[in-house]
């Protein structure tokens, strides 16, 4: 299976090319800003699916909402009109579509003519109106406010908070990811939207004091609940940005003439993790866990 991916240089696609590149059963066709139209139109004839992730959405000249947005998405819709092939289309729109404002116009002026290719050639087209999508590789202070957050932070550099109760919904890029994976499969569709599940609700204020809990725990050994849901995902977000010279850090040790016994990690409420390391002429080492409580 032949899969086209337009924008291949951006955020969502390279977490979907490391997804794909994963199986033996998918040959990637790339496209990027920099490559010609001439090219768009060799690299449809050779697909059998196409993800749309190409776009603008922070322009030096507001023009560029319409060109890189809407005329780009009528040109391959009239591209795969041309191959006579019902090339399926699965397209990364935004919440903005649903908005009165430069980049929401074009987006929603693209997806019309995505859905205007459905209903006069039949080709399959599945729209994603993401909200802020967060992740791995996300650039900052282009992609969205928790990439800038997680840069920042895990450099001590300080972050501007506008209105700390200002709402935001996000969605993390790996979840992004399965549901196109289960659309290009055709284990999901859409009508023709597609709605991302698990979405998440936080205010920035909340954000940034989890980010910033994650940067303390380094020195306070004190995990954070990073098990499931938005801070286990907010948690793989921030140590992706981590500088490699920051991601090794010290922990405390005390030595006596048995050996020395060094804490690694603590738990809000279920202990600790230790080790020991007994001195010279004893043999092995002891790993402690400490539950606080007897069922853990």
């Amino acid at each position: 299976m032949k899969v086209l991916i337009t924008g291949s240089n951006g955020f969502i696609a390279r977490n979907l090319i490391s997804h794909l590149e994963e199986r033996q059963d998918i040959e990637i066709l790339c496209f990027t800003r920099n490559d010609s139209l001439d090219a768009l139109e060799s690299l449809v004839e050779q697909a059998d699916f196409v993800f749309h992730l190409a776009g603008v959405n922070r322009p030096q000249d507001p023009k560029e909402f319409q060109s890189g947005n809407t005329d780009l998405t009528r040109k391959l819709c009239e591209t795969i009109e041309t191959s006579g092939r019902n090339i399926p289309v699965l397209y990364t729109s935004s919440s903005q579509a649903e908005l009165d404002n430069l980049y929401g116009n074009s987006k929603r002026n693209a997806e019309k003519e995505l859905l205007d290719l459905n209903c006069r050639y039949g080709s399959e087209v599945h729209i994603f109106r993401l909200p802020n999508v967060f992740g791995k590789w996300a650039r900052p202070n282009y992609n969205s406010a928790v990439a800038t957050f997680c840069h920042n932070i895990a450099r001590d550099i300080p972050i501007q908070v506008n209105d700390a109760q200002a709402s935001i919904t996000l969605v993390y890029v790996d979840d992004v990811i399965a549901h196109f994976i289960a659309v290009m499969e055709g284990r999901k569709v859409g009508t023709p939207f597609v709605t991302i599940d698990p979405q998440f609700q936080v205010t920035v204020g909340e954000l940034a004091e989890q980010l910033y809990a994650f940067r303390d725990s380094r020195t306070t050994l004190v995990s954070e609940r990073v098990g499931s849901g938005l801070v286990r995902a907010l948690h793989s977000t921030y140590l992706s940005n981590l500088p490699p010279e920051r991601f090794a850090y010290e922990v405390p040790k005390y030595g006596d003439q048995r050996g020395v016994f060094v804490e690694m990690l603590k738990t809000k409420d279920s202990g600790q993790f230790s080790f020991l390391a007994p001195t010279q002429g004893l043999r092995g080492v002891a790993i402690t866990i400490t539950p606080k409580r007897k069922n853990f």
